[in-house]
């Protein structure tokens, strides 16, 4: 999706942030009408030649109007400098009740907007302690009358979804207050979690719906098992490490140095997003934890108020999510094992997600958040961004780091065909967090025997502490090429040999990476400034293990041929590096002895100082930049049924950063990667200090 942009006046020298689409620019009140139009409350998607019919009148609407902030650049100015050293008021977070009082809507205004909605028939639902904004609940006829357009049903990505066939408009009186207005259209369809990528077939997270378990044979570690290919010569070689397992607890924390401080997390508590909420989360977290030497985790659940209870619909049931949930959760609790798990579920309608945050934000619940979801390029409508945005500005005021993955369609040229970057990624108030490969090997005398068995054993040095340690680490962009199979092809036991060939020229198809670039909606930020080139907020910040060919090992109760229960499969994506890093900010928190609130600041003076707190992620250096160079890969096995061996194996052969998107990890900061990756205990020395 493709949008209009526009550039507002007068952030930019208070905050450095100069944040177009910051807020919306209403149009001139038509005296005529009294009425003012909301500019861009159209969504880009809803093109005339998409529209297939009218919306039926009688059709429920969930509506969200928000309204600004009072004085909006003296609140992006006020989180700005509370976020940044040096600030007189560096670190003087303001509580929700403070930030309430100099900056949430009027209490009258917030009245104005309840009558008009009451007037036109709406049901007022909920609206939070900070005035953010009014839900309300109607029909498509009542919303058709009070906002002044049709409501039309258009087809968009493969779906087909509700529209205004024109920008939206309110009454004059309410025009200087009203900031946009959600849930007209139904662009909260197109948002999805980013670890949807990787798995063949394409991993849907419907437990107890879908059963997915790592094809074997697989590598216990990064070249634990390597496979021969007589008739493929790759990147130089003809033989290829097989991928990883998925890395357990212990391998990551080896992967970050985590197991170098001795700080855990404890008394931090770090909050996440979701649809829905698995039934089976809790006793999931707890036998994974037990097979994988993690302490049992402590998990609460709400729901925030005002979420809409509807029945379930056919674009999205509540399996569909439980195991992004359940992802989330282990892999906080694997980088932050002493912290508290905070899950605030949103509703199956997708309609939830700002509700969630600002609950989150307006009650002061954690000082980290965790998002792992996200809209496709930066084509959202403007009430999403505006929402959005000021909830994050709430949350950097109030010393709240808000961690969210960067997404899994690369550089988006497959989707858009041209350089996008995400939203909600691309805020200027959040840390942005892409994704990268990465090879962990033993740190001492290579373990002799170890079996896969093993890996849900927590007396196995495959989940000791102390045990593993990084290679290497490239950025993720995987190229995917099939291999094709014969019938002299061995790959039951060592030696393992596949004699057939690959289906098409390396790299082959684009099959997922971890998303960045420059926003063409947001400035660049203060504190990027003699660090990222460009005019625009350049993303991600930083990064952490994403590739699902190197991924994480996941616990989950799932639904196989042969019964429902618990068991682990690999999984990867952004929606794993933003976890394990909003763990880190935990453990970072508790070293630091009280909330380090928003990093970005700190992150970028510290790369800039040289501290040594990054691994510079650098496949331009480690191993070249083109197809004849000796670029890491790795074969892997795939059950065709997705659980066992009976329906058969397929073999593919996985560039881990192939070189023909535009993103590519470099020396220094790079829109693939960041500024690299935590670094062990120099990462939390640079990061705390000060």
């Amino acid at each position: 999706m493709h949008r209009r942009t526009r550039i507002l006046s007068g952030s930019a020298a208070l905050t450095g942030l100069a944040l177009a689409a910051g807020c919306v620019l209403a149009a001139p009140s038509n005296a005529a009408t009294g009425r003012t139009t909301l500019s861009g409350s159209r969504p880009a998607w809803a093109q005339s030649t998409k529209l297939q019919k009218a919306a039926a009148t009688t059709d429920a609407v969930n509506i969200r109007v928000y309204l600004n902030w009072r004085n909006q650049a003296q609140a992006q100015a006020t989180a700005l400098a509370i976020a940044t050293p040096g600030s007189a008021s560096y670190h003087h977070y303001l509580t929700p009740a403070q930030f309430r009082q100099q900056f949430a809507p009027a209490q009258a205004d917030v009245g104005a907007v309840q009558q008009f909605l009451k007037s036109s028939g709406f049901t007022i639902v909920d609206t939070p302690s900070n005035n953010h904004y009014v839900s309300a609940e109607g029909t498509v006829a009542q919303a058709q009358a009070a906002f002044g357009t049709t409501l039309g049903l258009y087809t968009t990505n493969g779906k087909t979804l509700r529209a205004p066939e024109s920008d939206v408009s309110v009454p004059s009186s309410l025009g200087a207050v009203v900031q946009g207005v959600t849930g007209l259209d139904q662009s909260s369809q197109l948002l999805f979690p980013t670890d949807s990528v990787g798995n063949d077939p394409k991993q849907n997270h419907g437990a107890p719906g879908v059963g997915f378990r790592a094809g074997q044979p697989c590598s216990l570690w990064f070249g634990e098992k390597t496979v021969s290919t007589p008739n493929i010569t790759a990147y130089g070689t003809k033989t290829k490490p097989l991928a990883p397992c998925g890395y357990t607890p212990a391998q990551v924390r080896g992967l970050y140095g985590l197991d170098s401080v001795s700080a855990d997390g404890t008394g931090q508590t770090v909050a996440f997003v979701g649809a829905n909420a698995s039934p089976t989360l809790k006793q999931d977290v707890t036998a994974y934890s037990a097979k994988h030497n993690l302490p049992a985790p402590s998990i609460t659940e709400i729901v925030a108020p005002g979420i809409y209870k509807h029945p379930d619909t056919p674009q999205q049931v509540p399996g569909d999510y439980y195991g992004e949930e359940t992802l989330d959760a282990e892999a906080i609790h694997t980088t932050a094992p002493g912290a508290q798990l905070l899950y605030v579920a949103s509703a199956n309608a997708r309609e939830d997600f700002d509700a969630s945050i600002n609950h989150i934000v307006d009650r002061g619940l954690s000082h980290i958040i965790s998002i792992s979801y996200g809209f496709s390029g930066e084509g959202v409508p403007q009430g999403y961004i505006n929402s959005l945005n000021n909830t994050f500005v709430q949350a950097v005021a109030e010393g709240i780091g808000v961690y969210v993955s960067s997404g899994d369609n690369g550089d988006e040229v497959s989707t858009y065909g041209s350089p996008q970057v995400d939203f909600y990624a691309d805020s200027p108030f959040v840390t942005a967090v892409g994704g990268t490969s990465a090879s962990i090997v033993p740190s001492g005398t290579t373990p002799a025997g170890a079996t896969y068995a093993d890996v849900d054993d927590a007396s196995s040095v495959l989940n000791q502490r102390g045990a593993w340690k990084r290679s290497f680490e490239v950025g993720w962009q995987t190229g995917y090429d099939p291999i094709t199979k014969t019938a002299s092809d061995h790959i039951t036991s060592a030696p393992y040999v596949l004699n057939g060939t690959l289906s098409q020229p390396l790299p082959g198809t684009f099959f997922g990476g971890g998303g960045g670039g420059i926003s063409k909606l947001f400035a660049q930020p203060s504190y990027q400034q003699g660090v990222t080139t460009g005019a625009g907020r350049a993303l991600p910040d930083i990064s952490a293990l994403g590739d699902p060919n190197t991924g994480f090992l996941v616990g989950q109760t799932q639904q196989f041929s042969n019964g429902t229960y618990y068991d682990e499969y690999r999984i990867g994506g952004t929606s794993v590096a933003a976890p394990l890093t909003a763990g880190i900010a935990a453990v970072a928190d508790q070293v630091n002895g009280s909330p380090l609130g928003f990093l970005n600041p700190r992150i970028y003076a510290a790369y800039k100082a040289g501290t040594g707190a990054f691994y510079d992620v650098d496949q331009a250096d480690l191993f070249g930049t083109s197809t004849s160079s000796r670029l890491p890969s790795v074969v892997r096995v795939n059950y065709v049924n997705s659980e066992n061996a009976s329906g058969g194996l397929s073999y593919s052969l996985r560039t881990l950063e192939e070189p023909n998107q535009t993103l590519h990890s470099t020396r220094g900061y790079d829109t693939a990667t960041g500024v690299g990756t935590p670094n062990g205990s120099a990462f939390f020395t640079a990061i705390t200090k000060g």
